[in-house]
Parts: structure tokens; C-alpha cells; sequence
């Protein structure tokens, strides 16, 4: 809570990661979330995975992220009638699979602050989700680039460029990241000019495991890198495209990776290698004077786009909104499309790796308040 808390009247109830310590997400979106609100009410912070339920006075606001698990704390606590509004912040994309278990939460809340690139969020009207979209925001990832300062100094020689992967890939969640592909693509390319960061070897590609990437032995290794290479099927927006471009590393990227189409964030087609080939080879002839005017572009795309400023902004006004959106009414296959799907996917709250998370995060909770 703020020093003026006493001052304040009614409580903002977030569901999301906070921890003023930690500078990456999904902490950099919850503290952020809490920043743009603290002047105006008490913030009382809660994990997603939580099991508690919370009890609102009249006139509360809840906001956060929802569980896919029926019995976490947004979903349990949203029924309750002394809300005032109701929002929901979470990444959007249009696999059903990720994003079906959402679809009762999205009717009952006032709100969806959706984080995704402009890819998926002009999609909206053609997708399964289409229902959706009169209670959708669009909000953006931010970044603090003076917390990931430039450490690309020098690109490798013309045909002597390397491609870095960044990002874990896990049965329930970030399970679109398509690792198949690129390796498929690092075999016809040269896998040794290809490099991982996560938590799954790929192939012949040199793998160096899960790094903590604000040390410096990992920006050492980041910095060897001239381009970060993301080849996923379903991806709202990965903070890593951000944190690489702050770096000055050039991000060569799937559409589908959600990011809106700038000339120095480069596409690659889904499902044709050789296309991608034939990019990858038009990026290793470029003068190396070009890609750091590319570097000096990122860096005005992430101070014009990318900022916490503007994020918060979005957060306020969303808050202070009283326009009152018209309800969902679905239609008996949109839910049986919407069910079906969520029985389906990795998310699933009865498959054994969902229930061992939601086991293991409430018993950390439940240490964590009684030595705080």
C-alpha cells in the first residue's frame, strides 16, 4: 500500500505477480499495473495461482490474470456482487487451445486488457473469439531499455552472422513456440550459426540452458548474437523481441509472434524453410553500417511504442472508463467449440502437471505468509 493508503476509499484487488525487485515479466507487468494505480487506491496483491477467495468491500475493483484451474483466486472471487468493475489483463492470441478456458471470464468481466501486437488484435473479428472483441482493449508489452542497455557493439562478418532462440517451451504453457521448425530450418541453414536460450535443446544447435539474462556472463553470450529468431504458430507478443531490441540485437520473427510489421523487425513465413532460407541469406550480405541504423530504429520504435508510459496510461484510463459494454449471449457451438478446446489443451486443470503447479505454488503462498 502507499503512504496516502488511509486516504483512499476503495481497493484495487491485483492478480498478477509483484515484486518491485524483479524487472522482468510477468513481475514488470504487475508492478507496472500497481504503479499507474497506487495515487488513486489502496493495492492489495495477489499470485494467479492462488486458492483463496477474496472479499471485497462495495465499491472494489478487481483486475489480474485468470488461471485456467477453476478454483484460483480470480475466478473464484469474480462472482462476488460488491465489484465494482471487473478487468481482465492477459496475453491474447487465437489458438484455442491457450485461450478457450477464458471464455466465462470474458463474459463476466467489464473489461479484457488484452496484451498482443497489433498482428492478433486486427484478427479479432475473423476468429473463433470474435465475440470477445466488444470487451477488448489492446495493450502493449513495455520495456525499461535503460534496465537492458545496448550491448551489441559490432555485428559478425557479411556470411558469418548468427541466429540466437530465446524462450522456454513447456507442455502447459508457451507450447506454440513451433521448436520443430526451427530446427528444421537450422539443419538447411548451417545449425552452427544458430544458438538456444531455454529450457529444450533443439537439435545439433548449441543449447546453453536457462540463463538468468540480466547477468552479465549471459549477455556475454547474448552479444556473440546478431539476430534473435522466433518461429511461433500462436504468440501474443514475447517480451523477449523488446529485451533483444533494447540489446541491439535485430529481431527476425514469425507474424504470428503477434508484433506489428516494422521495415527492422524482418518476417518469416510459417511453413516454407526455403523462404525463410533465402531471408536468413539476405540478412547475412547486409553492411554492417545498415544493421546498426536498424539497431538506432528499434530503439525509437521501443521508446515511441514500448514504454511503461504508455501501458500505465492504457491501465488508468481502462479503470476509469464508465462506458458499460453489451453482454456476450454465446451460441450453443461457440461453447461447445470453446469447452471442447479447453478439455483439450496442455491447460487443462485435471492434467497431473496442472494440478503438481497449483499444489506446489499455494503450499510457497502459504510459507511465504507465515515467515512475512
Amino acid at each position: 500500500m502507499t503512504k496516502n493508503s488511509k486516504n483512499l476509499i476503495n481497493t484495487i484487488h491485483l492478480v498478477y505477480p509483484f515484486d518491485l525487485k524483479k524487472n522482468i515479466n510477468p513481475w514488470s507487468i504487475g508492478n507496472n499495473i500497481s504503479i499507474a494505480l497506487k495515487n488513486n487506491f489502496k493495492i492489495k496483491n495477489y499470485y494467479w495461482t492462488s486458492l483463496e477467495k477474496i472479499n471485497p468491500n462495495k465499491g472494489d475493483i478487481l483486475i489480474g490474470h485468470c488461471h485456467s484451474n477453476p478454483y484460483t483466486i480470480f475466478r473464484r472471487s469474480m462472482k462476488n456482487k460488491n465489484w465494482k468493475k471487473k478487468i481482465l489483463i492477459q496475453p491474447y492470441n487465437e489458438d484455442p487451445k491457450q485461450m478457450s478456458h477464458l471464455y466465462d471470464v470474458v463474459k463476466d468481466c467489464d473489461f479484457y486488457l488484452a496484451i498482443c501486437g497489433d498482428y492478433w488484435f486486427k484478427r479479432i473479428t475473423k476468429s473463433k473469439f470474435r465475440s470477445w472483441k466488444k470487451k477488448m482493449i489492446q495493450i502493449d508489452l513495455g520495456l525499461d531499455i535503460f534496465k537492458y542497455p545496448k550491448i551489441k557493439k559490432e555485428f559478425n562478418k557479411i556470411n558469418e552472422r548468427k541466429f540466437l532462440y530465446i524462450g522456454n517451451d513447456y507442455a502447459y504453457n508457451n507450447y506454440a513456440k513451433n521448436l520443430s521448425y526451427l530446427r528444421e530450418i537450422s539443419e538447411l541453414v548451417g545449425e552452427e550459426k544458430f544458438g538456444t536460450i531455454g529450457n529444450r535443446s533443439i537439435g545439433k544447435i548449441k543449447h546453453y540452458g536457462w540463463l538468468n539474462l540480466q547477468k552479465k556472463e549471459s549477455l556475454r553470450i547474448i552479444k556473440n548474437y546478431d539476430f534473435l529468431i522466433q518461429v511461433s504458430k500462436h504468440d501474443a507478443n514475447p517480451s523477449t523481441v523488446l529485451e533483444c531490441m533494447s540489446w541491439g540485437i535485430i529481431p527476425v520473427i514469425t507474424r504470428q509472434c503477434g508484433y506489428k510489421k516494422e521495415k527492422t523487425i524482418f518476417n518469416i513465413p510459417l511453413n516454407d524453410k526455403k523462404g525463410v532460407n533465402k531471408i536468413i541469406n539476405k540478412l547475412q550480405k547486409i553492411p554492417n553500417e545498415k544493421l546498426k541504423k536498424f539497431q538506432i530504429e528499434n530503439f525509437k520504435i521501443l521508446k515511441k511504442s514500448y514504454n511503461w508510459m504508455k501501458f500505465q496510461s492504457i491501465i488508468k484510463k481502462t479503470i476509469f472508463q464508465n462506458k458499460r459494454i453489451k453482454k456476450i449471449n454465446y451460441s450453443k457451438k461457440e461453447i461447445s467449440f470453446f469447452e471442447s478446446n479447453y478439455r483439450l489443451s496442455p491447460n487443462y486443470y485435471l492434467n497431473f502437471e496442472m494440478l503438481f503447479i497449483i499444489l506446489k505454488s499455494n503450499l510457497k503462498i502459504f510459507i511465504n505468509k507465515l515467515f512475512c
